[in-house]
């Protein structure tokens, strides 16, 4: 069949879309690879590890051009020397090897701005100060590298403090040149030198430096500027109150200092909270009465100006901070490489599903057990042994038993690691009587893969089957509950323990995945994802329901179709863009068995533009971990409706976990820059499940209802799971109105790419 030459030459639609993308890719590639460099190395100054963001900075420096062109010098020579030596940095600890550099480099060329020298010899002074800068700062990096001191600008402070201790007067003559900076003495005046102050460590204190300087910050992180605003206001408190002790303080230069060390140790370097602000404050008079101190010292030399005092303090209060060990005041930021309100929240929320990050523990007996004595128990679990556990059988439950005595039933491990300790020749005692010569009785001592030590004691004589040096992993048998040592009637205790040693002081610990009840005569439908029971509480490993979790690990990638249909009155958080009736969900199965929900237009270049629910079968749940920009209503009622479904659901089964958060949206960035400073701002939400496969249907139906009263949220919302599609329905009832989902279609395994235009 003939072809026609002009039909082949007109590309197809798809191959311009290809085509677009891959030039998009390319150009994106180009500018990171270029300003990847500039904006992380002048970021890293004021903890902004985005680099973005950290060309904003250099809007700042621009200002002053010629301080600007000293500085892509010390860049480039940072980045030779950096490179030289084969040096990996982190350029997020308030001052990499490049930002050393670069401030020694801008350094130099404002000392030698006043002076009658050529460019060449400008130049090569500010190299060899970024050479020797890039050095010093290497060396530092390596002394600290294992401990929570940052290395900061250490480098440059040496390599400036030895130029202007070698020529003081190039230093006076560069300040006087610059302009005046009185004391302020209004509210306008006020912010003007704040504004100033916050270029001063760029050597341009202008206004507006100072503007593109808070603008990047608040970029960045609210809750960051927040801490700094603090510790520059109590620093400026301290320095006025030495001033009316008639003490010569030239504070006002120096004052970035407060700035900076108020947002390294109140949100940079530890998580922003209340606690966090005080620190903040502290950390501000710290450093204002440091660089006084330097000042008298130094004789009120350039030198006393420099981020020394601001690195110092926080030195000071990183290591005292340090000093509490596993029960500190703060808790330090392991997630410097994203804003310190997402690392709060991103910790906090896991801390309110999971508890702290105490040691899990599976429950090491099956069947009903009841807690005779708990954590602060009124008999022997008090002070430095008040964490610890005893399990026997529920007195009026289990009537089917032929006993209700704990005796001889088998014992596992309830976590991984190796045998430690063992004894196994107490002879059991007699009801009622007690062998006080041999407290522990027989025991298993085993050293935990997570940390501790788990003493299981009172164990029968003659049933330990572990020896010292064993592996064990979790439910590993380990021998049989005995009467042995100081127990009067049969029963096992468990305990978390920082030493080897039997009756070393204990550590808090948890138990994780078990079902429990307020009363042995009630049913164990309670579910506990981590928790720790109190004195009296029935309990029991949670058996997994394997028809509901074949259901839910069944579920594949696909794309599916839903209807909307709206009655009433809804939040505007919850209503469909455009009144839309029918939506597209795409589902996507990873290399990691995560389930991703993805909403967005059907059009390839928005498709999971609404954001993207991620789900993961963890050991005990179907979980919802995260909602990743997510502006679509379906995706946050499906957060609300199932933030976890344990494998061991059935009907009647309730629980209780906190809704992921749509991270996304200018109203969420300002809700989440104050969520530190709340008592409660995570959503707690109340399930039940109503259904199960084979219990009269074959989908699973959770009921959730949300805690607190909120009107812009929903009361309740129900949503059913079938095999292989995943969510089927959803319904959402609000005070003033209800939607539902309802699923049309689902073609299996086109859901696997994301960016592909899935419509018919």
């Amino acid at each position: 069949m003939p072809t026609n030459p002009e039909s082949e030459s007109v590309p197809s639609p798809r191959k311009v879309q290809v085509a677009i993308a891959r030039a998009m890719a390319a150009l994106r590639y180009v500018l990171s690879s270029l300003l990847f460099p500039f904006g992380l190395s002048l970021g890293s100054i004021f903890f902004i590890p985005h680099p973005w963001i950290g060309l904003i900075l250099w809007i700042a420096l621009l200002f002053n051009p010629r301080y600007a062109a000293f500085a892509v010098l010390g860049l480039a020579i940072g980045a030779i020397v950096k490179r030289m030596l084969r040096i990996s940095e982190a350029p997020n600890l308030g001052g990499g090897l490049k930002a050393n550099a670069m401030l020694a480099a801008i350094m130099t060329g404002w000392m030698t701005g006043a002076l009658d020298l050529s460019w060449s010899l400008r130049l090569g002074l500010a190299s060899a100060s970024a050479i020797v800068a890039t050095l010093l700062a290497a060396a530092i990096m390596r002394v600290v590298s294992k401990t929570i001191l940052p290395p900061l600008l250490w480098g440059y402070c040496l390599v400036a403090a030895m130029l202007y201790s070698v020529c003081p007067a190039c230093t006076v003559l560069s300040a006087n040149a610059m302009r005046p900076w009185p004391q302020p003495n209004n509210a306008i005046e006020w912010g003007g030198s704040f504004l100033r102050s916050m270029g001063s460590i760029m050597y341009s204190p202008e206004i507006g430096t100072g503007v593109f300087v808070c603008l990047a910050i608040l970029l960045w992180s609210r809750t960051m500027f927040i801490s700094g605003l603090v510790g520059w206001i109590s620093g400026v408190g301290v320095a006025l109150a030495f001033q009316n002790m008639h003490l010569t303080y030239l504070w006002l230069p120096a004052s970035y200092n407060y700035f900076l060390t108020g947002m390294a140790l109140g949100a940079a370097m530890f998580l922003p909270g209340r606690v966090s602000l005080l620190v903040a404050a502290a950390g501000g008079c710290s450093v204002s009465f440091f660089a006084l101190v330097l000042q008298y010292a130094m004789q009120w030399s350039a030198t006393s100006y420099l981020p020394i005092s601001s690195a110092i303090a926080i030195w000071v209060g990183a290591g005292a901070l340090s000093l509490a060990g596993d029960h500190p005041i703060v808790s330090q930021n392991n997630l410097p490489d994203m804003p310190p309100e997402q690392a709060w929240w991103r910790v906090a929320n896991w801390t309110q599903r999971f508890g702290k990050s105490n040691p899990l523990f599976a429950v090491p007996v099956t069947g009903d057990l009841q807690v005779s004595q708990g954590f602060d128990g009124n008999l022997s679990h008090r002070g430095p042994f008040r964490h610890a556990l005893d399990f026997q059988r529920p007195q009026s439950a289990n009537k089917s038993m032929s006993s209700p005595s704990i005796w001889g039933a088998p014992v596992t491990a309830p976590a991984a690691g190796v045998v430690e300790r063992t004894k196994n020749t107490v002879q059991d005692n007699v009801l009622g009587i007690c062998n006080y010569a041999n407290n522990w009785g027989n025991y298993v001592v085993i050293r935990l893969d997570q940390g501790g030590w788990a003493l299981l004691s009172h164990l029968q004589e003659g049933t330990i089957a572990v020896t010292p040096g064993s592996r064990v992993e979790t439910g590993t048998y380990i021998g049989r509950v005995g009467n042995s040592g100081r127990s009067p009637i049969p029963h096992l205790h468990l305990q978390l323990q920082s030493s080897p040693e039997p009756g070393s002081p204990t550590i808090p610990f948890r138990l994780a995945n078990y079902q429990s009840a307020t009363h042995p005569e009630r049913p164990l439908l309670s579910w506990n994802a981590a928790a720790v029971p109190i004195e009296g509480d029935v309990v029991m490993a949670a058996p997994q329901n394997m028809m509901l979790y074949r259901a839910l690990v069944s579920i594949t990638s696909g794309s599916a179709v839903w209807s909307v249909e709206t009655t009433g009155h809804i939040p505007r958080a919850f209503r469909q863009r455009r009144s839309a009736k029918v939506i597209r969900i795409n589902v996507v199965v990873d290399d990691l068995g995560r389930h991703i929900f993805k909403a967005g237009s059907d059009a390839w270049w928005k498709a999971g533009s609404e954001g993207r629910l991620v789900s993961s079968m963890d050991p005990d749940a179907w979980r919802v971990i995260e909602l990743k920009r997510v502006t679509s209503p379906f995706l946050k009622l499906l957060g609300l409706a199932a933030p976890s479904i344990p494998y061991a659901a059935k009907t009647g089964m309730i629980w209780n976990d906190i809704a992921p958060d749509a991270m996304g949206g200018l109203a969420h960035a300002l809700t989440l820059s104050l969520a530190p400073y709340l008592r409660q701002p995570f959503q707690r939400v109340f399930c039940e499940c109503v259904s199960e496969p084979g219990s009269g249907g074959d989908v699973i139906e959770i009921e959730s209802r949300m805690g607190g009263q909120s009107d812009k949220l929903p009361f309740r919302v129900t949503c059913q799971f079938a095999m292989l599609r995943g969510p089927v329905r959803i319904q959402a009832d609000f005070k003033g109105g209800s939607v539902i989902y309802s699923l049309l279609s689902f073609e299996p395994g086109l859901g696997g790419d994301g960016d592909i235009n899935l419509a018919n």
